[in-house]
């Protein structure tokens, strides 16, 4: 089996479909899904992997957040009207949303159980250096880890629950970089998503979602990029 390597997975955004199709895609019926990740912790920082464990934010986590309220209320002076905010509910997450939420005036975040990071059993609480001594050949050695295809399920059913939240309505959820990536990975074939890529802490990701099988549409925006994308939906026909 292959052993647990060092690499460097990509950080930079990932436009999945065009503004134009991304558009089409929404008015025939599905409803936009503003996914993002938590802001940054301490554990983020030297590489212990967190999964369930319930790590706070840091002061750079907190700054990531507040910054992400403002992108998310600049989108919504683009035209867009948010529904609800949604979150996973562990801490970092939990803490990220009452941010937006905040600035969206939409109350408390709907807390989504299925939001909640991938399980990653005896890997959680290790850093690099820990797994690859603990278990070189990964997360198959340690036997007792929510396996990709699982957690890309769930997080679709989790999507679901964020429409039915949301009145099937424009809506943002915070969650993690693991299932983030475990369900971009099952909608683009393995394309991006985990092994491949790493959701930046308070990238925003978009997904069409509510009519058949999910659509990606956009993967880890960030600033003002995320902002023009969604203004040019808009200038498309997308009514958000």
């Amino acid at each position: 089996m292959a052993q647990l390597k060092r690499k460097t997975l990509k950080t930079t955004p990932v436009v999945l479909m065009q503004p134009s199709a991304a558009a089409h895609c929404l008015l025939e019926g599905r409803t936009l899904v503003c996914v993002a990740r938590h802001g940054q912790t301490d554990w983020n920082l030297i590489k212990r992997l967190q999964g369930r464990e319930n790590v706070p934010l840091n002061a750079m986590g907190h700054s990531q957040a507040e910054t992400l309220a403002k992108l998310v209320l600049d989108i919504k002076k683009c035209g867009v009207s948010f529904a609800a905010v949604c979150t996973s509910p562990l801490d970092r997450a939990h803490e990220t949303a009452k941010y937006v939420s905040r600035a969206l005036d939409l109350g408390d975040p709907i807390i989504i159980e299925r939001l909640i990071e991938r399980d990653y059993g005896s890997l959680s609480g290790l850093t690099l250096e820990e797994r690859i001594e603990k278990y070189p050949r990964g997360e198959r050695q340690a036997g007792n880890v929510e396996t990709v295809p699982v957690a890309a399920k769930r997080m679709l059913h989790a999507l679901d629950d964020m429409l039915e939240a949301s009145g099937r309505k424009t809506v943002v959820g915070v969650t993690h970089g693991g299932i983030i990536n475990a369900v971009f990975s099952r909608l683009t074939q393995g394309e991006i998503g985990t092994g491949k890529t790493l959701s930046v802490n308070c990238g925003i990701s978009l997904i069409a979602a509510g009519i058949g099988e999910a659509v990606p549409i956009a993967f880890n925006l960030q600033g003002e990029n995320a902002v023009q994308f969604i203004k040019t939906m808009i200038r498309f026909g997308a009514e958000l």
